[in-house]
């Protein structure tokens, strides 16, 4: 009995491991809904559970995928391997049925519960595939059964295998293909394997990292614990909440807290401070465009309100850097919220420098500036630092009978470019020189700006910041640098300031 028991925590270890990578993914995937650890919805392949928000596309198959559920198989001895032989032998898993038919069993479950074949089943396992099988040489990275392994015919040596299998399930050859279509196999990786991937990933997340000096190890213990209490399923929310309660956060060194905005679910960069708060607009958009226009009326203003409120930010250690991944407007609209009233210091951030204000430029001919037309109630405000804007602005107004407003178009006098402007000091006197220009330029019957620009994010938030109130409404403006969505490349986004 007491030789049984180190196979079985092994076994535990290396599922709860499995469980954490996972909850990793959970955290930067943005397409990842919930990770459950021992699901109760299907047998067997119910160690660890992945669903997605929205279809994610297998590499493999080109197919949609909703769901992947994994069974974890750690062996202690290294002799063995995967084979046909193995896959139909119940003695391979000690039990009383195959891992193929437990597999193909939980196949017809989700079949019926789906209606779809949007799932992979994974077998993820210590032991590799043994390259003298018959389907060794089927095998796509060692992962799915290719296509080549229905080629040949019956009377092959893997017709003979096709028939092994199908007779062990019972079923027609269209119907094995339509079942390991779906099947997957992780192989090749031990506990010490999945433990560097597990800390690599803590370290990345600023989480406490298992300690190889001591024997206990929290992670796996923690796993099992809650599942004891019930919790076995989380999302994004959940997770960050247990992350908290379990005080698994790498205490700070830093004098300093981090927020981020985020729309870009595409290389952006991972936001993964949880110490610090992270804004994540990506649900709403298809990868730069609003999954529906409406939201930049009503839900991307309210969550960045929300987000931007000194209740939010009040509580959170000074000074606070900022940085971007998303849509100017967004930048723009973030900047507007942090009044000169704010008890709270907000440090912008462009390609991780810190653009903040540490002496005053006394530089007074900062910007080109070209007014063209006598201004009244609108005007249209043209803003290219990094680079010029009128090419397809201008198609735009004309289309959007906006061309016969008055224009003014600014730019530094430097040129333009990625680095046109220089540092925090220089960004900070652009936005305070122009809302000075402005204010002299503009007459007080006007009432609203039509804001096209081309800037870096962090002079998209200091703009927002030092133009909110030059007059009462500013409308944004979006590029479709492609024209991919919108022929005329422009489109309107938030408005500034927001207005509940």
């Amino acid at each position: 009995m007491a030789k049984s028991i180190p196979p079985r925590r092994k076994g535990d270890e290396y599922q709860a491991k499995f469980f954490w990578l996972k909850l990793l993914e959970l955290i930067t995937d943005n397409n990842i809904e919930s990770v459950t650890f021992e699901s109760d919805k299907v047998p067997f392949v119910d160690d660890v559970v992945v669903s997605y928000s929205e279809p994610i596309k297998d590499r493999l198959t080109g197919k949609a995928v909703v769901r992947d559920l994994f069974q974890c198989k750690y062996h202690m001895k290294s002799g063995n391997a995967f084979t046909y032989e193995n896959l139909v032998d119940p003695g391979f898993i000690y039990s009383k049925t195959s891992m193929l038919k437990r597999l193909h069993r939980a196949y017809l479950m989700l079949l019926e519960k789906l209606q779809t074949d949007a799932f992979r089943l994974y077998i993820v396992s210590s032991w590799h595939w043994d390259h003298r099988d018959v389907l060794a040489e089927h095998l796509q990275e060692e992962e799915m059964i290719h296509e080549t392994f229905y080629e040949k015919g019956p009377r092959s040596t893997t017709g003979k295998v096709r028939a092994k299998l199908t007779g062990h399930l019972g079923v027609s050859e269209e119907h094995l293909r339509g079942f390991l279509n779906t099947v997957r196999f992780e192989l090749g990786e031990n506990l010490t394997d999945l433990t560097k991937k597990l800390n690599v990933g803590l370290k990345y997340e600023n989480l406490e990292q298992i300690d190889p000096t001591v024997t206990h190890n929290i992670y796996d213990d923690l796993a099992w614990k809650l599942l004891g209490q019930g919790r076995h399923s989380f999302n994004k929310q959940s997770l960050n909440e247990l992350i908290h309660e379990e005080k698994l956060i790498v205490p700070s060194l830093t004098e300093h807290s981090e927020v981020s905005i985020r729309s870009f679910s595409h290389f952006a960069r991972p936001q993964h401070d949880f110490q610090g708060k992270h804004l994540d607009l990506c649900y709403f958009f298809d990868g730069r465009f609003l999954k529906d226009d409406s939201h930049w009326k009503n839900e991307i203003p309210e969550r960045i309100s929300a987000f931007m409120s000194s209740e939010n930010l009040d509580n959170m250690s000074r000074p606070i850097h900022i940085s971007f991944d998303c849509h100017l407007s967004i930048a723009c609209l973030a900047g507007s919220m942090i009044s000169r009233r704010h008890r709270v210091q907000v440090i912008p951030t462009q390609k991780e420098e810190l653009w903040k204000c540490d002496e005053i430029n006394t530089d007074t001919t900062l910007w080109d500036l070209q007014v063209v037309g006598e201004i009244g109630e609108e005007l249209v405000l043209a803003i290219s630092v990094t680079h010029k804007i009128q090419k397809h602005m201008e198609p735009y107004l004309e289309v959007n009978s906006l061309s016969n407003l008055s224009q003014i178009s600014v730019s530094p006098t430097r040129g333009f470019g990625l680095n046109a402007v220089s540092d925090g000091n220089h960004a900070w006197q652009l936005g305070h020189q122009l809302a000075e220009q402005l204010r002299e330029i503009l007459p007080i019957t006007c009432r609203k700006i039509h804001l096209f620009f081309a800037v870096p994010a962090a002079l998209a938030y200091i703009l927002g910041h030092t133009l909110c109130h030059i007059v009462p409404v500013i409308q944004l403006y979006e590029h479709d640098f492609e024209g991919l969505r919108y022929k005329d490349r422009y489109y309107p986004s938030l408005q500034v300031p927001y207005q509940p």
